[in-house]
């Protein structure tokens, strides 16, 4: 345990205080950028989501009627999309869809 110590305390002295201070300040920026992809990637599949979901929605709506298999599908697809945040516009078609499927 005390030559561990010693070890680490070692390669400390050697890398240097103001080297540890630049790596953790690289690693900082590289998880900063990385988050900021995830974010566009984020917001571009919500886009495609909701175009396909409205698609869809504007579909079973002129047909007059959605099956119920039609209407789990949508469902799923409407709740990956709802956990992805902003959905106003998406709640209101979602319970349309509901109430077409009651008429069927």
């Amino acid at each position: 345990m005390l030559e561990d110590l010693r070890f680490i305390a070692s390669i400390m002295a050697l890398i240097g205080v103001p080297s540890l201070a630049a790596c953790a300040a690289w690693f900082v920026k590289a998880c900063k950028k990385f988050s900021h992809k995830i974010d566009v990637l984020m917001n571009a599949q919500q886009k495609q989501m909701r175009r396909e979901l409205t698609l869809d929605f504007h579909k079973y709506m002129a047909e007059g009627h959605i099956d119920d298999d039609d209407l789990d599908m949508w469902e799923a697809s409407y709740q990956a999309y709802h956990s992805l945040g902003e959905n106003g516009v998406m709640d209101s078609r979602r319970a349309e869809l509901i109430k077409l499927s009651n008429k069927g």
